[in-house]
């Protein structure tokens, strides 16, 4: 029997948006997995989960843009990687409204 070869993969951006995807998913409806590690753990796995996603996913749609076969799908992660990188220095390293952060460097 002859199978034939099939190479199709996932292109790295489209793996980045995929983490996003997953994410998204962690913070809106498995929220309650997520506060629920806060409280069995501490702040900082998840802090650190949702920062290391954001930086993976901008480093897969930066390597999409160099090699431009995916270029608005690699812009569309760059874009959304940094700002989930934002989004963490915002959520856990400023203060708010003269509390403390929650991750203190």
């Amino acid at each position: 029997m002859i199978v034939p070869e099939s190479n199709k993969r996932m292109s790295i951006p489209s793996v980045g948006l995929f983490l996003q995807l997953f994410l998204a998913l962690f913070v809106t409806s498995l929220n309650g997995l997520r506060t629920s590690l806060m409280n069995h753990f501490s702040i900082y796995p998840v802090a650190l989960m949702e920062l290391s996603i954001g930086v993976i996913s901008l480093c897969f749609g930066v390597y999409g843009l160099i090699q431009s076969k995916y270029s608005a799908l690699s812009w569309i992660v760059v874009m959304i990687g940094a700002m989930t990188c934002f989004l963490f220095v915002f959520v856990y390293l400023l203060p708010e409204a003269g509390t403390s952060p929650p991750i203190r460097l």
